[in-house]
């Protein structure tokens, strides 16, 4: 998507940079992001679904536990000219409270967890913010669909897109677009 990164050997990156472009471009449709929006980048290894996506928002705010892949994200927004992006060491659950105490204010949140899928405690933390704006990519169809049935008494599954990363093989992402329920 036009932008650099650099990453330390404990960092994540995909492997198929094609599909990684129709994979965010994916996740962005699902979002729907504007200019007006702040962008949770949950799980956000080395930066690259926030700072692909930071030239459409107000602003990207991003955690990730390790601090190698934070200290490259923020060296990305800076790589690349985003000033409206920035990364800081935590596990979501603990980092969104503390901005919200802040005075923080988000609209939109994209999450991209490991293999293990989203962490109990930051679902109960999504569930208790109900941002309006959700995305949400998997690498693993087990652990969506787990925590998909902690997510849906809340958000409705409008789609789910699955995008072939690795060819010939039985992977996939998949992005969902979750849809908060009206009361």
């Amino acid at each position: 998507m036009g932008l650099d990164f650099h990453l330390s050997a404990r960092s994540f990156l995909q492997l198929n940079p094609e599909q990684t472009e129709t994979l965010y471009e994916e996740a962005a449709k699902a979002i729907d992001l504007t200019p007006d929006d702040t962008l949770i980048d949950a799980y956000a290894g080395i930066g690259t679904i926030g700072l692909s996506l930071a030239s459409r928002v107000k602003r990207v705010l991003g955690m990730e536990t390790i601090p190698e892949a934070v200290a490259d994200a923020n060296q990305n927004a800076t790589l690349n000219g985003i000033t409206n992006a920035r990364y800081e060491i935590g596990t979501a659950e603990e980092v969104m409270p503390r901005w919200r105490q802040e005075g923080l204010n988000f609209d939109a949140i994209i999450v991209d967890p490991p293999r293990t899928g989203l962490d109990r405690a930051f679902i109960d933390q999504i569930l208790q913010e109900k941002p309006h704006k959700f995305a949400y990519i998997s690498c693993n169809m087990a652990t969506l669909a787990r925590n998909l049935t902690h997510l849906v008494p809340t958000y409705r599954v409008e789609y789910i897109q699955p995008i072939d990363m690795i060819p010939q093989t039985p992977r996939c992402e998949a992005v969902v677009k979750l849809v908060l329920n009206e009361r």
